[in-house]
């Protein structure tokens, strides 16, 4: 009896350790972010997110083991997503528990993109204000970025992304573009900080006009997330 149960635990063992070296290559891929993870598209339904693209091309390359997308969702703030964060939030998907301190930690690739929603309000509220105006409320952003990139750098120490905005009122006028060079120094300057990786989407998405087809909403169509896909992962491929 005593040498089956040795054997027994011998083949346990020998499979865990094989499963493991077949593993190590293999990303555990974590989404975090607001309606831009969600993938919303310009009339409000949900379409294919930028992520969801990310998670197809490791899939197709043979290098996705784990993909989790469940801390994400429409109008979630930088702060919520810090106090989700501060307070272990743990979530049910599929009878599994999740705990998203655990998860950061196990990831090996983080996406970030949170902040559009706020961005938009921010936007809208000093439409045809003074600059200074302006920059009062996205230094409280890049502020309150800070503080979420502190944390999650705390806990994770693998390939992180930072993903910047896109302008969503399909313009290119001065004032937009002195907003958007302000905010792009401000999250490069924190990604240089913490040590993440930056992906500003402002041009990419401000060059095709057809990324942005309704003009009460701001959300992209999917050939506009697969843009800001295209971008995530030329910086990923170059690391891993």
């Amino acid at each position: 009896m005593k040498k089956i149960i040795i054997a027994v635990i011998f083949i346990f063992l020998l499979v865990f350790i094989i499963y493991k070296a077949n593993d190590n290559d293999l990303i555990d891929y974590m989404s975090l972010g607001d309606s831009i993870n969600e993938g919303i598209n310009s009339y409000g339904n949900h379409s294919y997110g930028y992520n969801d693209y990310i998670k197809s091309y490791l899939e197709n390359n043979d290098m996705l083991h784990k993909y989790n997308a469940y801390y994400s969702k429409n109008k979630y703030t930088i702060l919520e997503l810090l106090d989700d964060i501060n307070d272990d939030k743990e979530i049910m998907y599929d009878d599994k528990t999740y705990n998203i301190k655990k998860e950061l930690r196990e990831a090996d690739l983080v996406t970030i993109a949170i902040g559009m929603d706020e961005l938009v309000e921010v936007l809208n509220n000093y439409k045809n204000k003074d600059f200074e105006e302006v920059k009062v409320e996205l230094d409280k952003m890049s502020s309150n970025m800070d503080k979420l990139l502190k944390t999650i750098t705390s806990l994770s120490k693998t390939k992180i992304v930072l993903v910047g905005y896109y302008n969503p009122y399909n313009n290119n006028d001065k004032e937009m573009q002195e907003i958007f060079a302000y905010l792009k120094d401000k999250y490069q300057s924190l990604a240089d900080k913490y040590e993440v990786t930056y992906v500003d989407i402002y041009n990419t998405i401000n060059k095709d006009k057809s990324y942005l087809p309704n003009e009460k909403d701001y959300h992209l169509t999917s050939r506009g997330y697969l843009k800001i896909a295209l971008e995530v992962i030329k910086k990923i491929e170059k690391t891993i």
